[in-house]
Order: structure tokens, then sequence, then C-alpha cells
């Protein structure tokens, strides 16, 4: 298996730190403290791996048409940009790729990238991932996008993100106007916690969130349900509630992907569904997410309170439209 870097922003440090000080005299900044510092901090049972686990959970593989190019659903493909991340989740579902040496995009890649999106008009959308895209420099960006724009004018850019959580600074005025020139961009951060856009822990990344959407550029966030960190009603409608407030729509809940080493973080399939559907009477229809998962081995993306699953064994089952079963375990 391959491990993930030990490597935390500094950003994301200063918040712990905040945190970390308020701790022993306060029970909710040790609350934050520790669910903050679970998510990129390095734990033995990384070092186990569940029989149901895989190096490539989502099945990307099947779907690869270019190099860094995954094209697994009709109107929509996503390119791995690059490898590397401001921090490291210890959950991330990408762990044999991300953090393992791999650079930018080349411009070789990306010729071969947008011939595909040239040939291929039934694409609408690219999401730009990785590792974060905004470890890139404005000028490594820049040529992406217009290279993107050259092969398609019209196709929308999702450009996923964790920067405005591990490193608001990257978002500078020269970003934010390279953005907007690049529409139709969407910005899609990854929030997991109230406290990593908190006006009290980390006023800058709710500034940086403010200035994005400010600047006329649409914010649609996703988080993953993270046992111990954010499994509990209270804390997901805080940070839903939040993010509206601040401008952003909460576009998905995830759960977690069978990523070698993560079962730790998993939160059980029923137990997901029970705390979503009382979520759902705590925020409004504008706060609440799609409670959603990638079905293991390329399955795709379901809306699991939209989806029937039964149980077989250890695993939850569905079918699919073709009448292919597919496996989520117990």
């Amino acid at each position: 298996m391959n491990q993930l870097p030990n490597q935390i922003s500094k950003h994301y440090q200063t918040v712990l730190n905040r945190l970390g000080a308020k701790a022993a005299s306060n029970a909710e900044a040790a609350s934050f403290f520790a669910a903050l510092n679970r998510q990129c901090t390095f734990s033995p049972a990384e070092n186990t791996t569940a029989p149901c686990e895989l190096d490539d959970p989502l099945g990307a593989a099947n779907y690869m048409a270019a190099p860094r190019l995954v094209h697994q659903y009709k109107n929509r493909c996503l390119l791995l940009t690059t490898s590397t991340c401001f921090s490291y989740c210890r959950f991330c579902f990408r762990r044999s790729f991300a953090g393992q040496g791999e650079s930018f995009i080349s411009a070789e890649e990306l010729a071969d990238v947008c011939k595909y999106l040239s040939e291929h008009e039934e694409l609408q959308e690219i999401l730009l991932s990785g590792g974060d895209p905004l470890t890139a420099s404005d000028r490594a960006l820049s040529e992406l996008f217009e290279s993107l724009r050259a092969a398609r004018p019209g196709i929308l850019i999702r450009l996923c993100t964790r920067a405005p959580v591990f490193a608001p600074e990257r978002f500078t005025p020269q970003l934010l106007e390279l953005l907007k020139k690049s529409k139709p961009v969407w910005v899609i951060p990854h929030i997991n916690h109230p406290a990593e856009i908190s006006e009290q822990w980390s006023p800058e990344t709710r500034e940086c969130l403010e200035s994005i959407v400010g600047s006329g550029i649409p914010v649609q966030s996703q988080t993953v349900l993270l046992r111990g960190i954010n499994d509990n009603v209270e804390v997901l409608a805080r940070l839903f509630n939040d993010l509206v407030h601040i401008g952003v729509k909460p576009g998905y809940l995830f759960q977690g992907d069978l990523a070698k080493g993560t079962a730790h973080f998993r939160v059980p399939l029923d137990k997901g569904v029970k705390l979503v559907k009382s979520l759902k009477k705590e925020v409004s229809g504008l706060s609440m997410p799609v409670y959603a998962v990638d079905l293991p081995g390329g399955g795709g993306k379901v809306n699991i309170l939209n989806t029937r699953f039964v149980r077989e064994g250890e695993n939850w089952k569905t079918i699919d439209e073709n009448g292919k079963a597919w496996f989520y375990p117990f």
C-alpha cells in the first residue's frame, strides 16, 4: 500500500494551534481540535487493510480515456492534474496516486486530453482534481485553462480543491481574476467540519470563501462523512448552515470510499442513513447536500436515500439499471 506523506499546511497547523491553545479550558475547542487533527495526522490504523479495501476503490482504471483523464459518465470527465496536495487527508481515496511524486500535467499529456475533448462533444463538464490543482502556479493554471478552452470553448470547468481550508492565501486577486477570465468555472471546495470555516478558529478560510463568492464565481462544497469527526447531526447541521450563510451551496455528503487503510474513518452505511434522515429535519433544502456513495469497483455515484440497498451476508447490495449487483460492506 502506498503511504501518504505526513504533511500539514502552514495555515491548517495555525488553526490546530489556535484550537490546541484553548483545548484544556474549552470543551468545544478540544472537540474541534481532535476532529481536525485526526483528518491530517498519521494513525497506525492506516497500516491495517480490510479485505474489502482496494487500491482503486472507484474503479477509475476502467474508464481511463487518456493519461490522467477519466471518462466514466456520459457528459463529464475527470482530469487528475497533479498528485500534490497542500496537506494530505488521511482518509484519501486516491492514496495510490496522491503524494506519489507525479508532477503537474505535462504539455504532451494535456495535448492528448484536449484532443479527446475536441472529439467528444457529449462532454459538457470537466472536473479538475488530483491532488490539488491549486498547488500549481498561476502560469501553469492559465496554460491549462487556455488549452481546455481552445479545445472546447464552452465546457464547464469544476475546480475541485481543498485550498480554502488548507491554504486560503492561495486565492489571491490574481487567481480570482484568472478564474473569472476562464468562465464558466465552478469552485468545489472540500470542507468537512465547521471549525474549518469558523470566524473564531479559521477566519482566513471564511474570508477566502467570501472573496470567491463575491467575485461572482459559483461555489458548491463537498464533504466526506467521517467517523469521530463529523458523524453527528449537530456538527453537520452547523457546517451546512454556515456554508449557506457564506454563499456556498452544500453539494455532496460522501459515504467513505473503500481505500486501503481507511476503515477507521468509515461510518456504517445504515448509521449514515439514519444520521442523514435526522439531519434533513434540522436544515432547509438549501442547506441539505446529497448523501452519496461511489459504488466500489466502478459502479458510479448514487444517491443513497434514493437507492435500494439490501443486506446480503457482510455487505449491502444494490442492483443497477442493467441488472448488475454492486456491494458495499456492512
